[in-house]
């Protein structure tokens, strides 16, 4: 037991746990199985099997939980646990993966608004912009800001309108603005902060969708239209800017969202712009920097990112790059193949992993109504979910086809290239905080039974049962190097392919061609296409749906 380390004193049981190997697990939950206070340390572990969480959430009031890890700390917190990061290097990586900017004010606020678009450099984020109008006036503050930038494409929202890259969207007057399944909805629910549109429910709805890859920005203004969001954020990892109030003659705004401490820094307006620009700007190295790191990573790591897009790799490693300080990109360059934590910290946010069940619920409800019960003249059915991610998916298509009865005969395959994420998406465990956005979806999607009956509660988390857990199989497979692993009726792959290059995703595609029956279905996500593609027929262009040609 090298690797399982206890100590008991009269008032508290100490555990170090160095490795999470099968001999050692019962060990370990009996070692839990008490009333005593437990202090549990978790060293160079990054994730941890279902029986381990279950029974740490059975102490949870008596419990402290340490790790060196932050994958493991960020899961184990979305679970719902109380941990403490020990720092394994210095400048450990903040993980802010800037894609989506949000900005936000009332009175006083568009000037500051054009001081940050007119600086901005070209590049591939959406940008969100509330300030607070008179519900009976026409804006034109998108006219003004298209006036200051040559980058960006600037609107006015509307309902059903999709998101896409380097565009603006205003918040129209005497609307909420929501963001959900990349698409745009405004609302006429009541006022919120005696405000519509209320920065918070656009905050918050953008925090829910985009996680740590969204920028909260929140300039001068009266009332505190925004404050009451920023604990959501602070918990989903969306990093907040507040700007200094003493830069403001309408100030009481900054002051309230001060006052709730959930916020990341104070700047002033300058400091905010030179903030934005540093994650968007890639003058820190060249393309030709990146692709010898990305060969050597392979050279040294097995893992290939060559046809990966480069605009999404560069913003990856600049975020390393700001927190690391290295002298020079060689300097970086050698710290990541030096050490190999460090190396785990970039690989895992290269591979974004942004999934829910029942995500895009049109797509899963025609799935249900139309693609699925073809299956039904298959004697064994087999579905892959490429790029699976935390299991969201491939657990959504399970549940679909339990309730069309098809699923005692169903596999399904869920892959993925990283091997931390499937050992998560095997525990099938979820926050119950997340829970209430599941249920949503999966009855949007035309779920016909009560969504709880898949699920056994534990208080601060679900887990999938073990009857839907049964019919998937999770493990690593990449994409770009790895060949035919079967013939499926159906294949998954949403929003993976959006990050490689045109070659790379023809032979992805030509992958899926073979791994096809005769009549098998492939679904891509919101942001791809195949239409016009030689190997296949286009069944639903809007949900993405294709039929492999014979």
């Amino acid at each position: 037991m090298k690797k399982l380390i206890f100590h008991k004193s009269a008032d508290i049981l100490k555990i170090i746990v160095q490795e999470v190997e099968r001999d050692q697990i019962s060990f370990l939950l009996n070692l839990l199985n008490t009333n005593e206070l437990v202090e549990i340390n978790f060293l160079n572990i990054q994730c941890i099997p279902d029986s381990i969480v279950i029974a740490l959430q059975k102490i949870k009031y008596n419990l402290k939980i340490i790790t060196n890890e932050n994958t493991l700390k960020s899961y184990l917190i979305d679970l719902g646990f109380t941990v403490k990061l020990l720092q394994k290097h210095v400048n450990k990586i903040k993980t802010l993966n800037l894609e989506y900017l949000a900005l936000a004010g009332s009175a006083g606020s568009l000037k500051k608004f054009i001081k940050i678009i007119e600086n901005l450099p070209a590049s591939n984020i959406s940008i969100f912009i509330i300030m607070h109008h008179k519900s009976d006036e026409k804006s034109s503050l998108s006219k003004i800001l298209q006036s200051k930038t040559k980058y960006y494409k600037v609107v006015e929202a509307t309902s059903d309108m999709c998101i896409e890259t380097k565009t603006i969207y205003t918040a129209p007057p005497g609307k909420h603005m929501i963001v959900a399944g990349g698409f745009i909805f405004l609302t006429n629910e009541e006022k919120r902060n005696f405000s519509r549109p209320s920065i918070s429910t656009t905050f918050e709805s953008l925090s829910n969708e985009y996680k740590n890859n969204l920028l909260a920005v929140l300039v001068c203004g009266y009332g505190s239209d925004g404050s009451d969001s920023l604990k959501l954020l602070q918990e989903n990892k969306t990093t907040v800017l507040v700007e200094d109030p003493t830069e403001c003659d309408a100030k009481q705004m900054l002051e309230n969202a001060i006052k709730t401490k959930n916020y990341d820094s104070i700047l002033k307006i300058d400091e905010i712009s030179n903030y934005i620009n540093y994650f968007l700007n890639s003058d820190l190295f060249t393309k030709d920097d990146i692709q010898v790191l990305l060969y050597k990573i392979y050279d040294k790591y097995g893992y290939d990112y060559t046809g990966y897009n480069l605009e999404h790799i560069i913003r990856r490693v600049k975020l390393f790059y700001s927190t690391l300080k290295p002298k020079s990109f060689l300097e970086f360059q050698n710290i990541i193949l030096r050490d190999k934590n460090i190396f785990k910290d970039l690989f895992l946010n290269i591979s974004v992993n942004v999934t829910t069940f029942f995500r895009n619920p049109e797509v899963f409800k025609k799935l249900k109504e139309e693609i699925l019960p073809k299956l039904d003249s298959f004697l064994d059915i087999k579905v892959w979910c490429a790029g699976c991610s935390s299991g969201e998916e491939a657990y959504s298509i399970a549940i679909f086809l339990k309730e069309l009865g098809l699923l005692d005969r169903s596999l399904i395959y869920a892959t993925d290239l990283n091997e931390v994420i499937l050992r998560n998406a095997t525990n099938g465990i979820y926050s119950k905080t997340n829970y209430k956005q599941f249920l949503k979806n999966y009855y949007q999607a035309d779920g016909s039974e009560s969504f709880s009956n898949y699920f056994k509660d534990f208080g601060d988390f679900v887990q999938i049962k073990e009857e839907i857990k049964e019919r998937i199989l999770f493990f690593r497979h990449n994409l770009v190097e790895d060949s035919k692993i079967n013939d499926f009726q159906l294949i998954f792959c949403r929003n993976v392919i959006i990050y490689f290059d045109k070659e790379l995703k023809d032979n992805i595609f030509s992958l899926f061609h073979k791994s096809l029956d005769n009549y098998g279905f492939l679904v891509l996500g919101e942001s791809e296409s195949l239409d016009n593609h030689d190997k296949f027929l286009t069944i639903d262009k809007n949900n993405k749906i294709y039929k492999r040609k014979i």
